[in-house]
């Protein structure tokens, strides 16, 4: 079964990177359409980069699969690799988010600034997520620092973090 999971995450990953390569192609070509044809140059730029953005996006978001379930082959166990890998992947959707509606929020105001609270509305929706995840961090972090990073490893020394606990900084002169 771990032979078809790792096959069938290369797949997904490969088939992500594959559309975020064609939406990069896409991108170019309407620009440069957009250029020599001389019509609305820059409404052709900003979808350009609108189009880069999400193909960046669908890119970090098969790389991040392939890294976690391909090359990595986790299952999660401790709450840390978990904060970590939710973290990563929130990390990506909020950065193009921002950038999308940085995006629409220039394309609205330069063409009707009366459009632009759908682009507002992503911003804020990009802030909440972001708030979300500040929130997620800040609660689980007594989650992880209260189960050892080493809980379920049958590979690691029993005595590891026993000699971790039982080192003490050094003193300063001033507290002897």
């Amino acid at each position: 079964m771990t032979l078809f999971s790792r096959l069938l995450y290369s797949a997904i990953a490969g088939a992500l990177l594959l559309a975020s390569i064609l939406l990069m192609a896409v991108a170019v070509s309407r620009t440069f359409t957009g250029f020599w044809t001389g019509e609305g140059a820059l409404d052709t730029m900003l979808d350009g980069i609108g189009l880069v953005i999400i193909a960046v996006a669908v890119a970090d978001v098969g790389k991040f699969l392939f890294e976690e379930e391909v090359i990595a082959d986790r299952e999660l166990r401790r709450p840390a690799e978990a904060r970590g890998s939710l973290t990563k992947f929130m990390t990506i959707i909020i950065v193009a988010l921002s950038l999308e509606s940085l995006v629409l929020i220039t394309k609205a105001a330069r063409d009707k600034p009366a459009d632009i609270l759908f682009p507002a509305l992503l911003m804020l929706v990009a802030v909440a997520a972001l708030v979300g995840l500040g929130l997620f961090q800040k609660l689980s972090q007594h989650a992880t620092a209260a189960i050892p990073d080493n809980v379920g490893d049958d590979e690691e020394e029993p005595d590891k973090t026993e000699k971790q606990t039982s080192r003490r900084p050094p003193r300063r002169a001033a507290e002897a």
